[in-house]
C-alpha cells in the first residue's frame, strides 16, 4: 500500500470569516426540522473574489413568525420581493447574492450569519472582513 505523505500537524483552518458571494444550488421545500418547525433547506455555492469556494447548507424556518426575519433577509439578498404573495420556491433557484459568513465556536465550518441586501454596501468597515473587496477602504 502507498503511503499518504500527509503532515498531520499541518491543519488548514479553512476559509476566513467575511462576506462571500452565494448562489442557490438546491432548495428542498417543504422541509420539516427536528424541532417540528417547517421551512426550507437550501444548498449554496459559496465563493470568494478569486472564485475559490465551497458548498454549504442552510435552514430557513417559514412556519414561525419569530423566524421570518431570516426569510425576509434572504429574499432581499437575492433580489426577491418578500411581500409578493405569489413567491414560489422556484424563484430562489439559481439566484445569487452576498452573505456574511462566520464560524461558530468549536467548528471548522463557516455558516451564514446574515444574508446581505443587494443594496448593502460592503460591510468591511463594520467589523466584518470582506473577502470580495480590497483590504483598504475609505476612511469614514
Amino acid at each position: 500500500m502507498a503511503k499518504l505523505n500527509h503532515e498531520p500537524e499541518e491543519i488548514d483552518e479553512g476559509f476566513p470569516e467575511g462576506v462571500y458571494s452565494i448562489k442557490v444550488k438546491y432548495i428542498e421545500i417543504p422541509y420539516t426540522f427536528s424541532t417540528g418547525s417547517t421551512g426550507m433547506r437550501l444548498q449554496f455555492d459559496v465563493w470568494n473574489q478569486d472564485g475559490v469556494g465551497f458548498e454549504t447548507w442552510e435552514n430557513v424556518v417559514t412556519s414561525s413568525p419569530k423566524a421570518k426575519w431570516k426569510l425576509k433577509e434572504l429574499c432581499f439578498a437575492l433580489g426577491l420581493d418578500y411581500d409578493d404573495p405569489n413567491l414560489k420556491s422556484e424563484d430562489f433557484e439559481g439566484k445569487e447574492g452576498k452573505a456574511d459568513m462566520h464560524r461558530k465556536a468549536g467548528s471548522k465550518w463557516l455558516s451564514i450569519n446574515h444574508y446581505l441586501s443587494i443594496d448593502a454596501p460592503s460591510r468591511g468597515n463594520a467589523g466584518t472582513n470582506s473577502v470580495d473587496s480590497p483590504g483598504d477602504s475609505a476612511p469614514f
